[in-house]
């Protein structure tokens, strides 16, 4: 019995392992590229320690594309303010359909995981016309004001969270002379780091590989996100794969970050939405 549990345990590290190469191969494939000069990555067979290192693509990408350090800065504004915002407006009315009473409640939540299904290509055409006429195309208000109007998302991601407090609390505060923006306020938002955290990842992660959006509404380029610019790496220098990897991993980088330093959090907060 007990070399059947060692066994067992064998093949889910083997398991493991063999997943954990197959995700993080593109990754060192790509680490690899933006080392290497441009004509190490046409030497077959391909080599995956380059030699000599270099960072040269970095160089290369800086002074070809000179808007990169304004492109990675506006995203990251960007998706700051949606992440803050979807924290302040998602659960705000998520808390309104956890913890208050009505008969309204239910129906309008199932309004709101409805709109979840459509998809976002069906308002495409008249957000852009109502952008355009009230003089919001090319600015970064098409790519934030959705967003701070929350997200059916979020909604439903904190309802979850909030569900899972005790509602005697609630009734400690009623007693302590509270009302519910004291429980919202005091209450339901200390106790709910982890989702807070996570909510605030997922809405910066899903702004910033946002391609499709600043695509759509953002002409300038000095005001275009990083997605959008590294299709222009591409299409301008599609020869130089190094460059194209060095940009790829600055926009990966911020991601990384984020996850890795968070991560405590981020997995305790999805964990707990889904508890009650």
């Amino acid at each position: 019995m007990h070399a059947t549990k060692l066994l067992s345990r064998a093949y889910s590290y083997i398991f493991l392992v063999v997943g954990l190469l197959i995700f993080i191969g593109p990754l060192l494939w790509l680490i690899s590229t933006m080392l290497k000069t441009q004509a190490q990555t046409y030497v077959f067979p391909p080599e995956l320690l380059p030699d000599p290192f270099t960072l040269g693509s970095f160089s290369r990408l800086f002074e070809t594309m000179t808007l990169m350090p304004r492109w990675i800065m506006n995203s990251f504004i960007v998706a700051s303010i949606n992440g803050l915002g979807t924290i302040i407006s998602s659960s705000l009315i998520a808390f309104g359909f956890a913890r208050t009473k009505s008969r309204l409640r239910a129906p309008l939540f199932v309004i709101v995981l409805a709109t979840l299904m459509i998809p976002s290509q069906v308002t495409l055409i008249p957000m852009y016309i109502l952008f355009s006429k009230i003089g919001w195309y090319d600015t970064w208000l098409p790519l934030t004001i959705p967003v701070l109007l929350a997200s059916p998302y979020f909604i439903f991601l904190f309802r979850q969270y909030f569900l899972t407090l005790p509602r005697e609390l609630d009734e400690a505060t009623y007693v302590d002379g509270g009302n519910y923006w004291t429980i919202y306020s005091r209450v339901v938002l200390p106790l709910s780091g982890p989702i807070l955290i996570s909510g605030f990842i997922f809405s910066f992660v899903f702004t910033w590989t946002d391609y499709f959006t600043p695509l759509i509404f953002i002409q300038s380029e000095k005001l275009q996100m990083m997605s959008v610019g590294l299709q222009l790496i591409m299409g301008k220098n599609a020869q130089d794969l190094p460059m194209m990897a060095a940009g790829s991993f600055l926009a990966l980088l911020p991601i990384a970050i984020i996850y890795f330093s968070a991560q405590k959090y981020f997995v305790e907060g999805v964990v707990m939405s889904g508890i009650k």
